[in-house]
């Protein structure tokens, strides 16, 4: 989901946040196997470890979906948004921002928030209306954090993960929480 300008970047206090190019695929995927390692840790079955392929996020990457946030240089976060979301809003009609993959490194707690922040921003200079995201119905403490961010949740959906990488071998079906937020 590529901006109308380019380049876009914006800083945030010390972090700069910018559209990856496809020489950031190592410290995006370093990102994203940190966060999935921390979660596991925590018993958290939301992404598989060794989830996030090469192939994938190159994808994402060469499409313009990708960001990355950097501190001093080095990655702090990153997210993907994309138009649309077939697996996770299956007919959805309304022109909005799907938000995944967002992910911060351990000490850039906090950082989370503005990433989203951000979303919303590029989401609403795209003219779209809404920003969406999902995440597993059953993580309580994630749930709880995108109400806090102002996401509003629209319903539970059984999901089929079977054609997505990331989903853990032991939830291939599974319910997802998603949520929705008005950017206009």
């Amino acid at each position: 989901m590529k901006p109308t300008a380019e380049p876009i970047a914006t800083a945030i206090g010390s972090v700069e946040i910018a559209l990856a190019v496809p020489a950031d695929i190592d410290d995006v995927l370093d990102v994203l196997n940190e966060a999935a390692r921390w979660l596991a840790s925590r018993g958290i079955n939301q992404w598989r470890v060794d989830g996030f392929t090469r192939e994938l996020i190159a994808g994402d990457i060469a499409r313009g979906e990708v960001y990355v946030a950097r501190r001093d240089g080095r990655a702090v976060g990153t997210f993907t948004l994309q138009s649309s979301d077939e697996l996770f809003w299956p007919g959805a009609a309304e022109e909005a921002g799907y938000i995944h993959r967002i992910a911060v490194r351990r000490d850039a707690r906090g950082l989370g928030i503005e990433l989203l922040k951000f979303a919303e921003r590029i989401t609403a200079e795209m003219d779209r209306k809404l920003l969406r995201l999902d995440c597993l119905a059953g993580n309580a403490a994630l749930c709880s954090y995108y109400e806090r961010a102002g996401f509003v949740r629209v319903a539970d959906v059984e999901v089929d993960g079977r054609d997505d990488p990331t989903v853990p071998l032991s939830t291939r079906r599974f319910f997802a929480r998603q949520y929705e937020k008005s950017v206009h």
